[in-house]
């Protein structure tokens, strides 16, 4: 009987519980292929590097020839319109001044000041479930922690806090396929509710401007760089680049670590590898599974041709289990010295605020280190979420 090539295929039994021997048959058999789904899939990490870092594979999702079945809404309504204004989904050269202003925002001495805030907030967050012996990681201390980060780098008074954990993830439930139209309202609903709350804060501070990251970014609008509505969107867009990711993260890591006890054990006994330990972690294992690229002219790439308009699916997770690129890829080594990984992205839209999501997640898991010594996870089904692009925890008990 004729062996049949394996072809990406999501609903796949046991791929959102685990993804990675799929990943791994891709990569062995069927590396670049045009899927059932009509868009073409690049598992192999030097593949991937090569398409991130072709100028004609646009980041402009909405140039996808799918776009509209994919949104099930048109490319011009409002949520698509906000996404049009996002960092990450502009190419140059109109990303080119808009980078440069977040770059300033978001520079590296402003993310280091805020690291005695973040670990305030991780011990804030943390202190019930110590207490109390256990918690859900992800309900109860990932999933509002990096919404609380953002909140304090834009100096947002702390009685709204909580209401824009409930927006961002409204907002961010809009970004997988297939949605229905109740949560298309609910992400519409959100997102003008953060236009009205951000639209008079950002005129103050404009006029007024402080040390914080909004003031930092109204900035660009006074020297026409950057619009109001870009802006305003931009603000959107620093939520929904941290939030589901910087959840993910923090459950999926300390998943990982648990799952490989004496990874775990070697952390306990050397705290100075967290650092190391947070690289290697991202590239096991991280929330973001794709990226995609929309061809913007016919190309002959990886042996294919691709016609203008179609979707290329970058497979990061893939890529970073890569064996040709890094020995041993599929084990968890947290002593392994720069691990090549594509977590944060690449190039010209690598993450402008990926040493953040690194400081988040070091003074989470340093916090849960030190204050829970007998940390486990019980034996209980964890329910992944249904999700090909960004891999996730529904929930994760953990007990102290």
């Amino acid at each position: 009987m004729e062996h049949e090539v394996v072809t990406y295929n999501p609903m796949s039994p046991g791929y959102f519980a685990d993804p990675y021997p799929h990943y791994s048959q891709l990569r062995a058999e069927n590396p670049v292929h045009l899927t059932k789904f009509g868009f073409f899939i690049v598992t192999r990490y030097e593949d991937v590097l090569a398409a991130y870092e072709n100028p004609l594979l646009s980041r402009d999702t909405r140039g996808w020839n799918g776009f509209r079945d994919w949104r099930r809404s048109p490319d011009d309504g409002p949520l698509e319109k906000m996404m049009s204004n996002w960092l990450v989904m502009i190419d140059p050269p109109r990303h080119t001044p808009l980078r440069e202003i977040h770059e300033r925002a978001l520079s590296p001495a402003v993310l280091a000041g805020c690291r005695p805030a973040v670990a305030a907030l991780v011990h804030e967050l943390l202190a019930p479930g110590l207490a109390a012996g256990g918690l859900d990681l992800v309900g109860d201390f990932a999933n509002p922690l990096p919404v609380y980060v953002i909140n304090h780098l834009l100096g947002l008074p702390r009685a709204d806090w909580e209401q824009f954990v409930a927006w961002s993830r409204a907002i961010s439930l809009t970004s997988e396929p297939m949605l229905t139209r109740k949560v298309l309202q609910a992400g519409q609903d959100a997102l003008t509710a953060m236009y009205e709350y951000f639209g008079s804060l950002v005129d103050r501070r404009t006029a007024h401007p402080g040390d914080d990251v909004l003031s930092l970014l109204a900035q660009g609008t006074t020297n026409a760089r950057m619009t109001r509505e870009e802006l305003l969107d931009s603000l959107v867009f620093l939520y929904q680049a941290s939030h589901p990711t910087g959840t993910q993260m923090l459950a999926l890591g300390l998943l990982s670590l648990v799952n490989h006890p004496d990874q775990l054990a070697a952390l306990r006994a050397d705290p100075g590898l967290l650092p190391t330990a947070i690289e290697e972690l991202q590239r096991f294992d991280g929330p973001v599974q794709m990226n995609d690229r929309v061809a913007s002219v016919d190309l002959d790439l990886f042996g294919q041709h691709i016609e203008a308009g179609q979707l290329v699916r970058l497979c990061l997770a893939s890529a970073n289990r890569d064996p040709d690129a890094l020995p041993g890829a599929e084990e968890l080594d947290i002593t392994r010295e720069k691990p090549r990984h594509f977590g944060y992205g690449h190039g010209l839209h690598y993450c402008v605020a990926a040493a953040l999501g690194r400081i988040q997640t070091q003074e989470s898991f340093a916090a849960l280190l030190a204050g829970a010594p007998d940390l486990r996870i019980p034996d209980v089904k964890l329910r992944f979420l249904p999700s090909a692009s960004n891999r996730g925890l529904a929930a994760l008990p953990v007990l102290f």
